[in-house]
């Protein structure tokens, strides 16, 4: 019988550090992160690393996944947000990539997470920082002119990545809902039972 070893944090509080420490290198007011062009491509990295731990958090909370799935599934490197997102909308039975997207913001307080949320995940104008983010090259610097793209205004970029965090019980609830409903619908939150959400 193996022992298997409990981790120190969670991967919903990986989640939110990623999204902390983004925040902190853009406080107060986005100046050190303009005067520092090399941290930049690190500042859009850990914002890409939070959102897939966050996407990894609730499929496999909510039963859409295992982790070794998700492993296997974002791309060879297991960091794909796309594909992690992909995957769970297969596994709900969904059209890509709405009703992931609305489970993960629709708490939300801000009004454009769904927005940052879906470019992020599938967006075209965040394609080469997918692709930059997945490769790891985003994360180690190894980019050239236009391997990546940011979302402004930043502070709302942060913003929206760091309420999803906030909101992964809320998404969990929901994707478990929709996992176990009868339903044939390819829509988000036809049965969500909003008692829950109050």
């Amino acid at each position: 019988m193996t022992k298997v070893e409990k981790h120190m944090f969670g991967l919903d509080e990986a989640a939110m550090a990623y999204a902390l420490v983004a925040e902190k290198l853009f406080e107060p007011d986005g100046s050190f992160i303009s005067s520092q062009s090399a941290v930049v491509p690190l500042f859009v990295s850990m914002l890409f690393q939070s959102l897939e731990i966050t996407i990894k958090h609730a499929g496999i909370e909510s039963g859409l996944f295992t982790l070794e799935e998700a492993r296997r599934r974002g791309n060879r490197s297991g960091h794909g947000v796309e594909e992690l997102a992909r995957l769970a909308v297969e596994r709900l039975g969904g059209d890509p990539f709405h009703p992931v997207i609305m489970a993960m913001t629709f708490a939300n307080r801000d009004s454009h997470s769904y927005d940052v949320i879906k470019a992020m995940i599938c967006g075209d104008q965040m394609k080469k920082t997918r692709e930059s983010y997945a490769s790891r090259r985003l994360g180690y610097g190894e980019i050239r002119e236009g391997d990546f793209a940011l979302i402004y205004p930043l502070a709302d970029w942060i913003a929206s990545v760091k309420h999803t965090v906030m909101s992964l019980p809320k998404t969990i609830e929901a994707l478990s809902q929709w996992k176990s409903s009868a339903s044939n619908s390819k829509h988000f939150a036809i049965w969500l039972d909003e008692g829950n959400f109050l």
